[in-house]
């Protein structure tokens, strides 16, 4: 009996999409739908629906769909760009925030399905919920024109949503909700700090360009009343936010997109890292990681240099305040310097290393050659 109802459901689904590609073709850039292609969608989805219905059997939203509801869901899902279109010009009453069996609304099935067009329609509406979330979905999958188009929204002419995490975000339409049980990452990740840990160069540019920034965690010891309710309320959310922005800190796409002096800035972050790793045992791994990973940033970037001079240029640092030389005629090469007290030991394995080697102990003095941050292990 219920195989007869599950393949009357799987013909009645292919004919309704059958019927909206026929009515309203898609324009030449878009993909062409075959007879296969709907039967093969349309299996799917049932299958889908099938496995995780019991679920979300309780789920009064999804039940309460109409059939005008579910075919604008099933457009968003798939793509098909002019029932989208025809629906929200016609439909002037049709709830755009509804949602499917899993919980998701039309914004959201559009952008995990990179479907441009369709987001950029239904961000037109009033009222459109969890933009947020679609906004760190797209983030997470590197879909850069996608989250042009959310940022382009009216709701981040406010750069504040750039800058707050879903737990400071108080607002009353579900802003970066992932269902109704809450969130789709941890509460204290932002636009940015999630775009640092993915490594997305690009989506860190246009962010840094909206105004948005990473804020550096207080010190650990820090007695305001913010950090004293955070560690007596929930020590472990409160460690782990911490993390999570050391994470976007020394990232190599914050570090440089966002620094005027990324290897001054690198190395400061790397002894900080080193110095949390033993006050914070919960993430000590990690926080040794970190520290690490800003001095490969470091030497990664010497590897990237074409000649001698260009080495000479970053580790001599800021050249307009103090000048190329010290009083003895010597390059000040106040970056190395700060390299050796922090025990950086790694090298660069660029072609200009042995020469800029012997001219360094050159211009070194006799205690500087023993401290030699060069050619260690």
């Amino acid at each position: 009996m219920s195989t007869d109802n599950t393949s009357v459901k799987h013909t009645s689904v292919h004919q309704r999409m059958n019927t909206d590609f026929e009515k309203y073709p898609l324009p030449r850039y878009c993909k062409r739908w075959s007879n296969d292609d709907l039967q093969r969608h349309a299996l799917a989805k049932s299958r889908r629906m099938a496995m995780r219905r019991p679920a979300y059997m309780f789920n009064a939203r999804y039940n309460s769909l109409s059939p005008t509801e579910e075919r604008f869901l099933e457009a968003a899902e798939y793509g098909n760009i002019p029932v989208i279109r025809r629906m929200l010009e016609e439909l002037p009453d049709l709830n755009v925030n509804c949602v499917d069996y899993m919980g998701q609304n039309a914004l959201q099935l559009a952008v995990a399905s990179e479907h441009l067009e369709v987001t950029e329609l239904l961000l037109m509406k009033e009222n459109l919920a969890r933009i947020g979330d679609a906004l760190l979905l797209a983030i997470s999958k590197g879909y850069i024109r996608i989250v042009e188009a959310i940022l382009g929204h009216q709701s981040f002419a406010d750069t504040s949503k750039l800058t707050s995490s879903p737990l400071q975000t108080e607002t009353q339409d579900d802003f970066f909700a992932y269902d109704e049980d809450g969130t789709r990452f941890s509460h204290d990740i932002t636009p940015i700090i999630l775009a640092s840990h993915c490594h997305e160069y690009e989506i860190v540019h246009i962010l840094l360009r909206k105004g948005a920034h990473i804020a550096r965690p207080h010190d650990y010891f820090c007695k305001c009343n913010s950090c004293l309710y955070h560690q007596r309320h929930d020590s472990f959310s409160h460690s782990r936010s911490r993390i999570n922005a050391y994470k976007g800190l020394a990232s190599p796409a914050y570090l440089s997109l966002s620094s005027e002096d990324p290897v001054l800035t690198a190395l400061e972050l790397s002894n900080e890292l080193a110095v949390l790793a033993n006050i914070e045992k919960e993430f000590k791994n990690d926080y040794k990681k970190l520290s690490m990973q800003c001095k490969d940033f470091v030497v990664g970037l010497l590897d990237l240099c074409r000649n001698t001079e260009e080495v000479e240029a970053i580790l001599n640092g800021d050249t307009v305040a103090g000048g190329h030389f010290d009083k003895g005629g010597r390059p000040n090469l106040v970056r190395l310097k700060l390299a050796i007290k922090y025990e950086l030991k790694k090298y660069p394995c660029c072609l200009w290393r042995a020469r800029f080697h012997q001219k360094y102990l050159n211009w070194c003095s006799e205690d500087e050659r023993r401290s030699c941050w060069f050619g260690t292990t």
